[in-house]
């Protein structure tokens, strides 16, 4: 079934209300009474406000440093999705896409602490998830569903009982309960129809988003001992995006050039000491998001703190998308300067690539806490998750001058052109524009068919024994624990590209004209010449009718470099010893942590006319000692300090581990090799946080923490001169090994600021529905990069310290405003994310990439007709803010440009106690 068929018919609604409604009725039993030594606070909240109470009342039941975002008593998140929403919690940035030659108008990971995505854990009730991206560990938050959670949370001290795959942190999704609520059953269910303001703004005319979703909870049996949860949702969301580039995402779209017309990283190389752009690229984006999800929850109760429960999710993203470009190069420069340049020879092409891309990932938990005893517990975890990721990439590329049997483009004076820069960015003029806006001018220059699969699968144990352990114990505790963990991960490539015979090939296929689209639209860089867009069916239909006018490159580097299967076993025990007293809590313990990794790939051949891969297999291992101490003192009723030090680790990436081993034989006859490292260790951090926490009156709280990082055996890519190779029959002695490496230190210093008020009393009465929170964060961090042998024979310094880690912006703020009254509830928020590091040159600085600062604001309000009916407008990204990446000495030149559209959406919510 479509899923803009289902958002209009959604049968999960009535499906899951009829299952709910079948279910036994409450037993009247006693509400168990609370723990000694529990805190019973009653406060009456509702609408986005109840989100707010729930957040501060996590902050103050939990022992370590941890701060969360929560569901509203609807069900809806503050947000769109989980990612969106995960912005308002103190500390915590997000970031889009990496991949700057696919859509990016949306965020898809969480950054804590200013530590990149790749450094923290994802875990639904504590458990790991497989990850369906090949470079990142854990899910992409942003393709899980917001049904899927009560509460969004950042761990932000990890003591020994948690995975210490978290330099940032952890984010955790605490999954619903049936339990969660005073009802036995509930229904409910929220419908959004919307629209982003970019949709239908390219080539397809798909304008109307929809977002449905529905959860049912019962409480049933004799005693009221079991309980049950299911939740679905469904998404379509269209956008468009026109976008430009002019540096790549290497950086290398601007460069100096010396007096003989070389390009050169360096500016006291060059002729003219002016950089100029080299790759002019504009994209033009079409793309639909598909999201359905289902989540299942039973769970049986059979004593005061005993429990049982397993959890089954299935999501699934399918993102279609077409890409179609516009790349300008030139050969020869004349004379750049600050201000603009010009290229006596040029080369432009026009292209597309159609790039869909689905995305499933299926979890399973049992969960179970057995009381051993008044004052013990067993807890025993199981899970397993399967993650898989296909994507298929069809390009197809014209060019005004390709040479036949090759994929070379060359340049023609012809299209020679001027450029000036307007705010760093390049605005081309060509000498002979006609050249460059006939389509007859085009010839082929490539057809490729990629498709790219990965496999990941996740299982997990965890054992526990809690002795006088839990909040409310007094005196001295114990936790001892075990856990296993076993990941494997498979990546295929299959890689096919066909190109013209020859130039009469090139002639029986014809040119650009022959599969042109009528459809006009304008570029930024290329006013002059704009899209020329090739029909995606046309196009790939002419091999098929001229077979034979098409020959296939050698791509077996493509099709067996890249593959790899890694295997990783985690074992892990940990001890735990607690104090606690009425003012003090003192946790301190210890994690052993073993990791074995097995890495499967294939050896490059370098025998003299060998063009085989063989499979070839490596082994590594690593093993560390983790402690950790938590201190918490009571100073009030209402205030406390919280001080801890622990030791973490960051996992290489699975792509770190085996990326492939290829050799380049240079002009001079030097031999490169680049290959991987299975014997990489974790990044390793020493992490010392303190917190100061105030909870005041009716759920309110004033909170201030800072922390130091210190951060050793950072992961970078490295050059270094290796021993005598032999490489297809010959001995090669000037040999550069390329690698990642561990040796580089790092550190990170932040302070974190929060303010929450539910509403302020000494207002007049009508404005007693005011509420204000608001969290800053200043972050501060950096890393020592190796620069590169040609940068040091220039000069250099053997190392540069970086203004920053990578995707750690220097400033995070958020503030929401909201009003409540009646049946109406306001929400009006603003989010700032700092300009942050995308990558660092090992050549100089002024390749760096940094992510500008980005300002976001948005709405929501609701109104309630009825005790079941609600109305709900959201608005998000109101002022459209960009993603903005610069570049240069003072980042003054343009790197990537992405606009994003404002997105609206209208629904209804449904409430009711079956």
């Amino acid at each position: 079934m479509r899923i803009k068929n289902s958002l209009t018919s959604l049968p999960l609604l009535p499906l899951a209300a009829a299952v709910l409604m079948t279910l036994p009725a409450r037993a009247q039993q006693p509400e168990p009474e609370p723990e000694p030594g529990t805190e019973v606070q009653k406060v009456v909240v509702s609408g986005l406000r109840a989100a707010e109470h729930a957040t501060v009342q996590t902050k103050k039941a939990t022992r370590q440093i941890v701060d969360a975002v929560s569901q509203d008593d609807i069900g809806q998140l503050p947000d769109f999705n989980i990612v969106e929403a995960a912005r308002r919690i103190p500390g915590l940035s997000v970031v889009g896409g990496g991949d700057a030659t696919k859509n990016r108008d949306i965020y898809q990971r969480a950054t804590i602490r200013g530590l990149d995505s790749r450094y923290n854990l994802v875990t639904v009730d504590g458990v790991p998830i497989a990850s369906a991206d090949q470079t990142y560990r854990g899910a992409r938050l942003e393709m899980l569903p917001a049904g899927l959670v009560s509460q969004i949370q950042a761990i932000k001290t990890v003591t020994a009982e948690y995975d210490p795959h978290a330099l940032g942190g952890q984010v955790n999704l605490v999954s619903r309960s049936a339990f969660a609520r005073d009802q036995d059953r509930f229904f409910v269910a929220n419908a959004f129809a919307g629209r982003n303001s970019s949709a239908g703004k390219f080539l397809s005319d798909k304008k109307n988003s929809g977002r449905a979703d529905a959860t049912g909870a019962a409480i049933f049996g004799d005693r009221r001992q079991f309980g049950i949860v299911v939740s679905g949702e469904l998404q379509r969301l269209p956008s468009s995006a026109f976008s430009e580039l002019p540096g790549d995402t290497a950086g290398a779209g601007w460069t100096y050039y010396t007096a003989s017309g070389a390009r050169t990283p360096f500016g006291n190389l060059s002729a003219t000491g002016q950089q100029a752009p080299v790759r002019n690229q504009d994209y033009a984006f079409d793309n639909l998001r598909e999201r359905p999800s289902l989540n299942t929850k039973l769970e049986y109760r059979f004593g005061a703190r005993s429990h049982v429960s397993a959890f089954a999710g299935h999501y699934a993203d399918k993102d279609t998308e077409t890409r179609y470009e516009t790349l300008t190069s030139p050969g020869a420069p004349v004379g750049p300067t600050a201000t603009g340049g010009r290229f006596a020879l040029g080369d432009v092409q026009q292209g597309f690539t159609y790039q869909p891309v689905k995305r499933r990932t299926n979890l399973f938990t049992v969960d179970g806490l057995f009381e051993a005893g008044a004052d013990a517990d067993i807890g025993v975890t199981a899970s397993s998750s399967k993650a898989t990721y296909r994507e298929y990439r069809q390009m197809i590329k014209y060019t005004t001058n390709p040479r036949a049997g090759t994929t070379t483009a060359q340049y023609l004076p012809a299209l020679a052109y001027s450029y000036t820069l307007a705010g760093g960015a390049p605005r081309l003029a060509f000498d002979n524009p006609q050249t460059a806006t006939n389509p007859a001018s085009y010839k082929g220059l490539y057809w490729r068919d990629i498709n790219r699969d990965l496999d990941n699968n996740v299982d997990f144990v965890r054992a526990d024994y809690k002795h006088n352990f839990k909040p409310g114990d007094r005196g001295f505790g114990f936790n001892l624990g075990v856990n296993l963990t076993k990941t494997r991960q498979a990546w295929d490539v299959r890689y096919q590209e066909l190109v013209p015979r020859d130039a009469a090939a090139q002639q029986a296929i014809g040119s650009l004209a022959n599969v042109l689209i009528p459809s006009s639209f304008p570029t930024y860089e290329t006013p002059q010449a704009g899209y020329l867009l090739p029909d995606r069916q046309r196009a790939a239909q002419l091999t098929n009718t001229y077979a034979s006018s098409f020959i296939a490159t050698n791509q077996l580097a493509n099709n067996f470099g890249d593959d790899y299967r890694d295997t990783e076993k985690v074992k892990a025990a940990y001890a735990q010893g607690i104090y606690q007293s009425e003012r003090w809590m003192l946790l301190a313990g210890a994690r052993e942590d073993r990791t074995d990794v097995k890495v499967d790939g294939y050896q490059a051949p370098t025998a003299a006319g060998s063009t085989a891969y063989t499979p070839s297999s490596r082994n590594g291992d690593y093993r560390f000692l983790l402690p950790s101490v938590l201190v918490t003192y009571q100073l009030s009723a209402d205030m406390r300090l919280k001080g801890g030090v622990s030791k973490t680790i960051g996992r290489p990436d699975f792509a770190q581990y085996a990326a492939r081993r290829t050799f380049a034989v240079g002009t001079d006859g030097s031999l490169t090799v680049n290959q991987g490292n299975p014997a990489l260790a974790p990044r390793e951090a020493w992490n010392y946080d303190v917190a100061y926490e105030w909870y005041l009156p009716r759920g309110g709280v004033v909170s201030a923490a800072a922390f130091y990082k210190d951060i050793r055996n950072e992961i970078f890519t490295t050059s270094a001169v290796g021993p005598a190779t032999d490489y297809q029959g010959r001995t090669y002695s000037q040999v550069t090994i390329a690698q990642p490496l561990n040796s580089a230190k790092a550190g990170l210093r932040g302070i974190e600021l929060q303010y929450v008020a539910d509403r302020f009393m000494f207002l007049p009465r009508e404005l007693r529905g005011l509420g204000f929170s608001t969290n800053i964060t200043w972050l501060k961090g950096f890393f020592n990069q190796p620069m590169s042998g040609a940068s040091i024979a220039n000069g250099g310094p053997a190392t540069r310290r970086s203004s920053g880690l990578i995707h750690q912006p220097d400033f995070i703020a958020n503030a929401t405003l909201s009003y409540a009254a009646g049946p109406l509830d306001v929400r009006l928020s603003y989010n700032r994310i700092g300009k942050a590091l995308e990558s660092v040159d090992q050549d100089t600085s002024e390749r760096d990439l940094v992510a500008m600062a980005r300002n976001q604001v948005d709405v929501q309000a609701s109104y309630q007709f009825s005790r079941s009916l609600r109305a709900v407008v959201q608005g998000q990204n109101l002022t459209r803010a960009p993603f903005v990446v610069r570049q240069g000495a003072n980042r003054e030149l343009l790197n990537n440009y992405f606009p994003v559209g404002r997105t609206v959406f209208v629904g209804l919510t449904y409430e009711a106690d079956l």
